[in-house]
C-alpha cells in the first residue's frame, strides 16, 4: 500500500483519538500508548513526506523529527501573523519537550507487551516513585497528553508545510 502525506496526516488525527478511547475506556493502557506513539509517528511521516518522498527513518522518532522539518517554521510569516518572538520560541520548547516525552515512554515493540510487562518496564525506565493509583494508567495518561500536545502543534503547522 502506497502512502501520500494526506494519508498519513489523518491518520495521526485518527490515531489520537484512537488512543483516547482505549485509555478511557480503561485496561488497554499498553495498547493507548501505542496507538498515541503511533499517532505522532504518523504525524512526522506526513510531515517528512512532504519534504521528501525517499524514506529510511523507520520507528525511530529522534530521526524522523530531524527529518521532518517541523522545528524549521517561518518566522518572519509568524511575525507578520503578530506572534513574537518569544511565542515562537515557546511554541518550539513545547514541541520538543512533547516529543522527548514520547520518545522516552514509547517504542514500536509495546504492541507486544501485555499490560503487567510494561508496568515493569515503565517503573524501571523512569526512575519509579509510588504513587497512589495504577501507575500504568499514570504513565499512560502522560504519554497520551504529551502525544496529543504534539499532534495539536502538527495540525497548526500543516497548513503552512505545503510546498
Amino acid at each position: 500500500m502506497e502512502f501520500r502525506p494526506e494519508h498519513y496526516y489523518r491518520s495521526a488525527l485518527e490515531r489520537i483519538q484512537q488512543a483516547r478511547y482505549l485509555y478511557q475506556e480503561g485496561n488497554s493502557y499498553s495498547l493507548a500508548m501505542y496507538v498515541a506513539g503511533v499517532a505522532v509517528e504518523s504525524m512526522l511521516r506526513a510531515f517528512r513526506l512532504r519534504r521528501d518522498p525517499s524514506f529510511d527513518e523507520r520507528h525511530d522518532l529522534l530521526r524522523l523529527f530531524k527529518a521532518s522539518g517541523m522545528l524549521q517554521v517561518d518566522r518572519e510569516k509568524l511575525r507578520e501573523h503578530g506572534i513574537s518572538e518569544k511565542a515562537v520560541e515557546a511554541y518550539l520548547r513545547d514541541l520538543q519537550t512533547a516529543l522527548n516525552d514520547v520518545f522516552r515512554l514509547w517504542s514500536n515493540n509495546l504492541r507486544y507487551a501485555s499490560e503487567d510487562r510494561l508496568r515493569a518496564h515503565l517503573k524501571k525506565i523512569t526512575g519509579y516513585k509510588k504513587i497512589k493509583g495504577d501507575y500504568l494508567k499514570a504513565q499512560a495518561l502522560h504519554l497520551l497528553n504529551a502525544a496529543q500536545l504534539f499532534i495539536n502543534k502538527g495540525i497548526l503547522q500543516w497548513p503552512s508545510s505545503a510546498k
